[in-house]
């Protein structure tokens, strides 16, 4: 396996601000509509082929972040909040930066924004239930955190898992060759893949007895017969699903055997498995979700 590719009062406020239900503060221009939304109508053709995806137009995937070692790209990620991004723990590296509103090569886009990782804390089970399992961080950016506009939004939590068969994108700038893996898009791409049961991502032929167990903590998702999935450069990623006019954040990628083969569909940490372990770290960090 290799990777490919998160008082009662405060508490209550973050869930409403969280869910999508409560007004925010904040910058003016998105008094509502900051979590989940795009600023132009897109969406992957289900078809292609990031192992095939399309590149997305500017603004289509505003909570995306690039973690970076210097100018090389490390991981992906998903904006939760001005200062906070959910990612894969094994993407853990000294130095990281995050940067949001870029597209293509650093340094390239004038919409880009770099900040410092101040924290990077993995989820506390992580690897305790095998090399995958919990596979989830949260890191904070340094104050006050990234500036909110056309090309730069917070994506949506999700509550409950998107059911089988629903329609969602992964995002990322992974490799789109299989057979090399280690060589990066150059640009952000993005592709549709359906949501698989767990029942059938723990089938015999698929991922049943591995040394890493599909658990209910994980999310599958992408075609059985191969040719579009996650890969390489692309772990730590957002998988959104749309839900009533919003996007909202399933799935942070995290595993798979190879990239886009037949019966090896992508692995991702559920995120609504751990929203209240992110709710908790964002309220002992004191970081404002009024985005």
């Amino acid at each position: 396996m290799q990777p490919h590719r998160r008082c009662a009062a405060a508490l209550l406020a973050f869930l409403a601000v969280a869910s999508g239900r409560a007004p925010r503060s904040g910058y003016p221009k998105f008094p509502q509509s900051a979590c989940g939304s795009r600023a132009v109508h897109w969406r992957p053709e289900r078809v292609p082929r990031i192992i095939g995806g399309e590149e997305p137009p500017l603004g289509a995937v505003p909570w995306q972040v690039e973690l970076r070692l210097g100018e090389n790209h490390q991981c992906g990620g998903a904006l939760i909040g001005r200062r906070l991004v959910l990612s894969a723990a094994h993407c853990y590296s000294d130095g990281l930066t995050a940067t949001v509103g870029t597209h293509g090569a650093p340094g390239t886009s004038p919409h880009e924004q770099v900040l410092k990782v101040e924290k990077f804390i993995p989820h506390p089970d992580f690897r305790k239930l095998g090399p995958y399992s919990h596979d989830l961080a949260l890191l904070l950016v340094s104050a006050p955190g990234f500036k909110l506009n056309d090309v730069v939004k917070p994506v949506c939590f999700s509550e409950e898992s998107a059911a089988p068969g629903t329609w969602c994108e992964v995002s990322g700038w992974g490799a789109t060759d299989p057979s090399v893996a280690d060589r990066l898009s150059p640009v952000l791409k993005a592709a549709a893949v359906p949501i698989l049961s767990l029942d059938i991502c723990r089938k015999k032929g698929i991922y049943g007895g591995r040394q890493q167990q599909i658990l209910d903590s994980m999310v599958c998702a992408g075609h059985l017969k191969g040719g579009i999935d996650a890969c390489g450069g692309d772990s730590g990623g957002p998988l959104v699903c749309e839900r009533d006019g919003r996007l909202e954040l399933t799935g942070i990628v995290s595993w798979g055997d190879g990239c886009a083969k037949k019966n090896r569909p992508g692995v991702y940490t559920r995120v609504s498995s751990f929203v209240p372990w992110i709710r908790e770290i964002a309220v002992d960090l004191g970081v404002d979700y009024e985005f």
